[in-house]
């Protein structure tokens, strides 16, 4: 089932708000070149790469326009920054309606791979800066099985790069995360759990490993501020065991334990998008005993 928000239904951009564990969004561009870029741009549908000596935008021109909706921005155009020369062009696939555009997606932190996302209503897209090689169209992936719960759902909210992870939010259907690896396919990560709150929201609760351990995300979407929040539960990744959680109260609590000597357990509350308080005569004890105490847990 899907979930049942009561606020009103967008697909504009979202914003992101910043933590004390997420490096703040890079600038979108340096000094911008002097390309004549033909079409109509919108806000945050160019961008530049020094490194890679690329200027890229979206634009709505002749070629998209159409009679009965108007501009269309869907034409993704790829230049040679150093000297304007044209290196691509390629005309996106409308998705639902030729006046839903596409965006470039936001970048919070990526120096892992050199790959650019682009979202469009239901699927995005992915060009490869390195190879200049457009990629896709993708389709979030989820857990379960998603039912819709009127025409905007499947709607893609919100979508950012965060390292070698794409993130995104989905309207009714919750979080996604694809994995970016150079060379290899994007491939899904799917939640180590999810839970349903009362109003059938999703609640999510994604393990996301990195060379200093592994992050517990919780990402969440205020659609009312547009408001876009990665949610991670530690201040720094950890170490975890290589195994599956345990959950309790249908899915709301999950039980981690700590890849260390004393193989603490941790314990995600799902519903509130946290690390539960635990007793300390409770961390050190069996999974059997955690799972009692999650049980029963308020």
């Amino acid at each position: 089932m899907g979930c049942a928000d009561s606020s009103s239904t967008d697909t504009e951009a979202a914003t992101t708000e910043p933590t004390d564990t997420i490096t703040p969004a890079i600038a979108r561009q340096a000094p911008r070149p002097e390309c004549p870029v033909p079409g109509k741009v919108l806000p945050g549908n160019t961008y530049y790469s020094p490194a890679q000596e690329l200027y890229l935008a979206i634009v709505a021109d002749s070629t998209t326009y159409d009679e009965k909706l108007g501009d269309s921005h869907r034409r993704l155009l790829v230049f040679n920054s150093s000297n304007c020369e044209r290196l691509l062009e390629q005309t996106l696939p409308v998705d639902r309606s030729a006046d839903f555009h596409y965006q470039i997606a936001d970048i919070n932190y990526n120096s892992a791979v050199q790959q650019l996302a682009i979202r469009g209503t239901t699927h995005f897209f992915l060009f490869d800066l390195e190879e200049r090689q457009l990629s896709g169209p993708f389709q979030p992936q989820f857990k379960s099985e998603r039912y819709g719960v009127d025409a905007q759902s499947g709607n893609i909210q919100h979508l950012e790069m965060w390292e070698s992870f794409l993130i995104g939010y989905v309207q009714d259907y919750g979080a996604f995360v694809f994995r970016l690896d150079d060379g290899e396919s994007p491939g899904p990560v799917f939640p180590a759990a999810e839970y349903q709150d009362e109003l059938e929201a999703y609640h999510q609760a994604f393990l996301l490993p990195s060379d200093q351990g592994t992050q517990v995300l919780m990402p969440s979407y205020d659609r009312r501020d547009r408001l876009f929040r990665i949610n991670p539960v530690f201040e720094r990744p950890i170490t975890l065991q290589p195994r599956e959680g345990l959950t309790a109260q249908e899915n709301r609590f999950l039980l981690l334990r700590e890849d260390s000597s004393n193989e603490r357990a941790i314990v995600i509350d799902l519903k509130n998008r946290e690390q539960a308080e635990l007793p300390s005569d409770i961390q050190w004890k069996s999974d059997e005993d955690v799972l009692d105490w999650m049980k029963v847990m308020q």
